[in-house]
């Protein structure tokens, strides 16, 4: 195995998911997502030893449970796109949020994949497909680079995808390439629209590259990034998805929060990164969303870019005293510090995460926390 791959997995239901037990990625799974909570509610997830209360934001898998006080409700989002306003009562989710063919879902890695030459890249829950880059690249290193930020490892729905990297310290002029449809071009700006010709083809992979005027180059961050166009027929699901959801008398959080999922589920995490960008600029409270933000920019390979939604994702965790989404943010935090070369950073938030998983009563992920952090120590 790869060994950023070895690293990676042990902790890797916390980057993508939002309290899923990895027990369920067998098979597709359906992102139930609470909107509105009045009153007294608690959920207890399987892992847990105990209920916790229902946060904004917080997404169930169908085996959890909710409990709703004398007159208290809250109000979920199926992954059917269906809503489901839970009165008085105990609960399992499956209840309300049926099963089925859920359309806001994790990935299925045995339908969902990228190609790129001779090699299958999986969107899968997991970090597996396209690696981001080896641990180690440090800040200070990367700001000087023009790294690409989006499209990147991504799906995307359109023949002509904006592109937008890292603006480079004195540079004033960069070289945008595209392999695969031997496009080239220059400009001043850190991002440009691709013109649509030569047209783009569905199912394959394009790689991008884009070079400073001073020398820079996005090599020296991953020589592989890109991105490649949704086939049709999925192209079709996914956008009828989403033009139910506009259609749905949603607040802009809530269709936000709804599309962003939707847009991870199908590998679209360019898209899913665009929408919850905008939810920052509204300045949103819900700490999920500043989490999927820190989740989507570690997927695909932007740890520098992740840690602060997940710091902002953190303060809002605490101010609610939710305390499976700070653990899940603390060994967010915890990865991306180690991706970016910062050991001693990386083992403090993956033990605060160890310590806020022990509180919760998950002994599976603190084994494997544990399992990450001797890692990390027998590897520097």
């Amino acid at each position: 195995m790869n060994k950023f791959l070895k690293l990676f997995t042990p902790i890797s239901l916390i980057l993508i998911t939002v309290g899923f037990p990895a027990a369920t990625f067998s098979n597709t799974v359906g992102v139930n997502t609470i909107f509105q909570v009045k009153g007294k509610v608690t959920v207890k997830k399987p892992q847990w030893k105990k209920s916790l209360p229902a946060s904004v934001g917080l997404t169930l898998s169908f085996d959890d449970k909710l409990e709703v006080a004398a007159n208290a409700s809250v109000k979920v989002y199926c992954s059917n796109l269906k809503q489901w306003t839970v009165k008085p009562g105990k609960y399992i989710v499956s209840s309300g949020c049926p099963r089925g063919n859920p359309v806001i879902r994790l990935l299925n890695s045995n339908h969902d994949t990228l190609s790129s030459n001779d090699t299958l890249y999986t969107f899968d829950p997991r970090p597996a497909g396209p690696t981001p880059r080896p641990a180690g690249q440090r800040e200070e290193v990367l700001a000087k680079l023009p790294y690409l930020i989006t499209p990147r490892q991504t799906n995307i729905l359109t023949n002509r995808p904006p592109l937008r990297w890292n603006a480079v310290p004195g540079a004033t002029n960069y070289t945008i390439k595209i392999d695969g449809v031997n496009w080239e071009t220059q400009t001043n700006k850190t991002e440009i629209v691709y013109p649509g010709e030569p047209p783009l083809e569905a199912g394959r992979r394009y790689r991008v590259t884009i070079e400073a005027d001073n020398g820079a180059s996005s090599r020296r961050d991953d020589e592989n990034v890109g991105f490649t166009v949704l086939d049709e027929q999925t192209k079709k699901t996914v956008l009828d998805a989403v033009k139910a959801v506009q259609q749905q008398q949603l607040s802009p959080e809530e269709a936000g929060l709804v599309l962003a999922h939707l847009y991870r589920g199908y590998g679209l995490y360019g898209d899913a990164v665009e929408v919850l960008e905008g939810l920052v600029k509204q300045n949103s409270q819900v700490a999920t969303v500043y989490q999927l933000l820190g989740d989507t920019y570690l997927k695909i390979g932007l740890p520098q870019l992740a840690k602060k939604p997940y710091e902002k994702a953190l303060k809002l965790a605490t101010n609610t005293q939710n305390l499976s989404v700070q653990a899940e943010i603390q060994a967010g935090l915890g990865i991306a510090y180690r991706l970016l070369g910062s050991k001693d950073e990386a083992i403090q938030w993956l033990t605060k995460a160890k310590g806020t998983y022990n509180q919760l009563g998950d002994t599976s992920q603190v084994q494997e926390l544990d399992e990450t952090i001797n890692d990390i120590l027998r590897r520097e």
